[in-house]
């Protein structure tokens, strides 16, 4: 039989390599997904019931890159499909957490990951019809924390372009069997998390911060990016820092604490953040409360929020144009309960994004900037002002 033909394309792809999820939008700002920041090596046989579900749910993958040097990595589960799998199972907290995200060899596998998925999903009509092999240019936009920005982007960035990486998908739903080669380019080389969730801000939101002097946190499941603007939306470099907070690993204690009731009531701390960000302390077993986490949550939470707060605000007294003072991220909203409940003493200008938003700010941000580097900048921003925010905050699919 006659070698299939592959099939060529180009995709601008923008992806936000989160502690907690992993977040990506290719092509148009409506194309959104986000899964769980889990990788496991798979460990035995896996049975299937039946070859239907939503791909994004069974990221069963085989990679090879020369961005991974590890034989470990080479055949992974990813997302949803890695929370509770039997083989060894890496979530970002714990050692990983202390390592830079640029080094950590998860960031890689993750990234790929997703730009197979997004590349695939571009093409599912074409892989339903037989299509089996895809190879794609890919304008790739992403970021890393302002920690590791000055020291690790050149590193990254090479990482990204260091020739083909390829990602086969082997029992994912709808693309089982289909191999992705992918080539990517850094048309707006490595951006800074925080700064691209505020470009999202100002164009798509009423803030109107390029009239305001502004501090501005992106709360994560491990760092915390503090930058500050003057009028203009002019970075202040020499204010703007980072910090580690570790909120997973809060979470993770969290989890184990109530593990300890006897069962694994709750598989991973991406499970976990996604009960507290819909504010589901009750934990059901058959049918019946088995646990209330609402004490345990507010201990945890209420200082991890007191050291947000204080790394905020010693940073923020140094900027003495800054009026206000802002939080996006998915820990912000994990955290906002908490840290509201703080400055109901303080009294100070805190603002908090959109809940709807803020966990997509930096990918959002992100595709404006690399679809305007492209040269498609004034449709970009209408696109930003006209899009809805991502339904699909549960890690249940594209939209």
């Amino acid at each position: 039989m006659a070698k299939q033909e592959s099939l060529a394309t180009t995709i601008t792809l923008a992806i936000d390599n989160g502690s907690s999820h992993i977040k990506g939008i290719y092509d148009d700002l409506n194309n959104t997904f986000i899964f769980p920041n889990v990788v496991a090596q798979p460990f035995g046989e896996r049975y299937f019931l039946m070859d239907q579900g939503d791909p994004l749910d069974f990221l069963d993958v085989q990679i090879t890159s020369p961005a991974i040097q590890t034989e470990q990595y080479r055949h992974v589960y990813v997302g949803n499909l890695a929370i509770g799998d039997g083989g060894i199972v890496h979530e970002i907290i714990g050692d990983k957490a202390v390592q830079k995200k640029a080094q950590r060899q998860e960031t890689m596998v993750t990234l790929l990951t997703a730009a197979a998925y997004a590349i695939a999903s571009k093409h599912e009509d074409d892989i339903k019809r037989g299509k089996k092999r895809i190879r794609a240019k890919v304008n790739l936009g992403t970021g890393l924390p302002i920690q590791e920005i000055a020291k690790f982007r050149e590193e990254y960035a090479e990482k990204i372009m260091s020739g083909i990486h390829t990602v086969s998908f082997v029992t994912t739903p709808v693309f089982k069997g289909v191999t992705v080669e992918m080539e990517m380019v850094l048309p707006t080389d490595i951006s800074i998390d925080d700064v691209s969730g505020v470009y999202d801000m100002e164009a798509s939101s009423k803030a109107h911060l390029a009239a305001k002097g502004f501090g501005i946190a992106d709360v994560g499941g491990v760092d915390m990016d503090i930058a500050f603007f003057r009028p203009g939306l002019d970075l202040d470099q020499r204010l703007s820092t980072g910090a580690k907070i570790y909120l997973n690993n809060a979470l993770e204690n969290i989890r184990n604490e109530v593990n300890a009731q006897g069962e694994e009531l709750i598989s991973s701390t991406a499970e976990l953040t996604l009960m507290l960000v819909n504010k589901e302390y009750a934990i059901y077993a058959e049918g019946k409360v088995a646990f209330d986490m609402t004490e345990l949550v507010n201990r945890h939470m209420r200082i991890l929020a007191e050291k947000v707060l204080k790394y905020a605000r010693n940073a923020w007294k140094h900027a003495r144009y800054a009026g206000e003072f802002w939080f996006i991220g998915g820990g912000s909203v994990v955290l906002q309960p908490w840290i509201e409940r703080l400055n109901a003493e303080l009294g100070l200008p805190l603002r908090f994004d959109n809940s709807d938003y803020s966990q997509f700010r930096n990918v959002r941000g992100t595709f404006f900037l690399l679809s305007h580097a492209l040269g498609a900048g004034s449709e970009a921003a209408a696109d930003v002002e006209e899009a809805a925010p991502p339904e699909n905050l549960d890690g249940s699919g594209k939209d």
